[in-house]
């Protein structure tokens, strides 16, 4: 059974997208089918999973689909992962669903009726075959994100830990929790909070301290140990994806963090893939 899972925060600048593309990758890795759907107009996902849109050989995009309005929409868009398969196997994993900034028109058609479930209906009736479904969102709470939600069994919020973005992840999940009936989807919940970009500073620590009181076990912790000789223990990944240069230069190129090799690219990408395994034991084990 496909599960989907929105990302989302109210406040930008988080790493939402790198969080989407880079879990993406983690769950290919795991030979798990990935369809990565693209609902921002900024279209960051699909560029960074290699996906361009040609003006002189136009394709249809999720501005496309969401105008449609009908069932399974979506299957005449969807395109592959344009990352090499030769070096990075895990992109044979994952599909796409790839935005424009044109997107951002479908909010005006908001009044119609039925249209915060035009994401949903979009989805239906061909994407069985793939194991996860993540969407990326828009940072707010407007129309095409409350699609998102209204089409998705959890919501994932990222956060880095600061007061506004910690703010803006308290209002998704204040959204949620009063109006998942209002969407037509009356059984969402927030299923975890993924914190980025930590640094150790006195800072962040105390706003981890607040988003842990806020949010309770919500909050994913990462962390894994392996046992030393000596009957200690060495930490292998670290409670919260930290701010690494790794994260910004696989974005920036357009690719997975398993193709740097280097001892922090292999540390980085060991975080999320431990992020995919958390997913998984939440999401797929039952």
């Amino acid at each position: 059974m496909t599960f989907t899972a929105a990302i989302a925060n109210n406040k930008g600048g988080v790493a939402k997208t790198d969080t989407t593309v880079q879990l993406a990758a983690a769950l290919g890795r795991r030979k798990l089918g990935v369809l990565v759907v693209d609902l921002d107009p900024q279209a960051n996902a699909s560029r960074r999973l290699g996906v361009t849109w040609d003006p002189q050989n136009p394709t249809p995009t999720m501005s496309e689909v969401v105008a449609a309005n009908e069932d399974g929409a979506g299957a005449g868009a969807v395109v592959s992962c344009g990352w090499d398969e030769k070096s990075i196997p895990e992109a044979q994993y994952i599909d796409v669903l790839p935005a424009r900034f044109d997107l951002g028109n479908r909010e005006h058609e908001a009044g119609a009726v039925g249209a915060v479930r035009r994401v949903r209906k979009a989805l239906r009736g061909w994407t069985e075959d793939y194991d996860v479904i993540l969407i990326d969102t828009r940072p707010d709470l407007g129309h095409l994100v409350q699609m998102a939600l209204a089409a998705a069994d959890t919501t994932l919020i990222v956060t880095t830990p600061e007061y506004d973005p910690v703010e803006g992840a308290v209002r998704v999940r204040d959204f949620v929790q009063q109006h998942a009936e209002d969407i037509g989807n009356e059984s969402l919940t927030v299923g975890g909070v993924i914190v980025t970009m930590r640094k150790n500073t006195a800072e962040h620590a105390f706003q981890l301290e607040g988003l842990r009181e806020t949010f309770g076990d919500l909050v994913w912790d990462l962390r894994t140990t392996r046992p030393l000789l000596d009957g200690g223990e060495e930490e292998v990944t670290p409670s919260y994806i930290p701010l690494r240069t790794r994260i910004n230069e696989a974005d920036g190129a357009a690719t997975s963090l398993s193709a740097y090799k280097d001892p922090v690219g292999l540390a980085t990408t060991a975080i999320f893939d431990q992020l995919a395994a958390h997913f998984v034991r939440q999401f797929l084990s039952a």
